[in-house]
């Protein structure tokens, strides 16, 4: 897992609210098809019954949609490369530093 992470800004929230839109947009646009097509071939009752299969198969395909798409920014958050924080030298680190004497200097 990256260190990167982008959920918990605003980066990342355009991403999460086009994921969170694509279930109910698709349910809606399907129970809008089934709802014309039922009308069509079998007047009131088959509006009723148009809308309910529309909207379970906006549902399945909604459900496959979302799947798809957090696959895909799974993917393209694990080929980012990892920003590693900087870490000096170990000679660096164990190097015995000297500080001034700043009351004696101006006095």
């Amino acid at each position: 897992m990256s260190n990167h992470h982008s959920g918990g800004t605003f980066a990342g929230a355009g991403r999460w609210c086009a994921v969170a839109s694509e279930l109910p947009c698709s349910v809606v646009i399907m129970v809008f098809i089934g709802h014309l097509l039922g009308q069509t071939w079998g007047g009131a009752q088959g509006a009723i019954t148009g809308a309910m299969i529309g909207a379970i198969v906006g549902l399945a395909l909604g459900l496959y949609s979302v799947y798809i798409t957090i696959q895909y920014y799974d993917k393209l958050e694990q080929e980012r490369p990892v920003m590693r924080p900087f870490q000096p030298p170990q000679e660096e680190i164990d190097e015995d530093v000297e500080f001034p004497d700043y009351k004696k200097r101006y006095e």
